[in-house]
């Protein structure tokens, strides 16, 4: 996984003048480009395909463990007893 030095944040205008530069940054580095936009709070994240796919890898073990089919079997039979109610709360 990479480590801080290769986040970086840009401003959308940024990106869409260095899309290229910016994609070789990605993959070469294994980095991620969070993307801004003026008058928004909203971000997204530009990340290079092998780190996407190492993420979700990380996300299937941790996903896999008994502690979890525990939690999804107790949610399951929560939402049985109730009738899915406690959704809509």
């Amino acid at each position: 996984m990479s480590d801080q030095s290769h986040r970086r944040t840009y401003d959308l205008t940024t990106v869409a003048q260095s899309l290229r530069q910016l994609h070789e940054f990605v993959t070469a580095h294994n980095a991620r480009i969070e993307i801004t936009r003026p008058g928004s709070e909203q971000r997204c994240v530009l990340l290079s395909k092998t780190e996407l796919d190492a993420l979700e890898r990380a996300l299937e073990i941790f996903s896999d463990t008994d502690d979890v089919r525990d939690i999804c079997h107790k949610i399951a039979h929560l939402a049985a007893v109730t009738g899915g109610e406690f959704a809509h709360a």
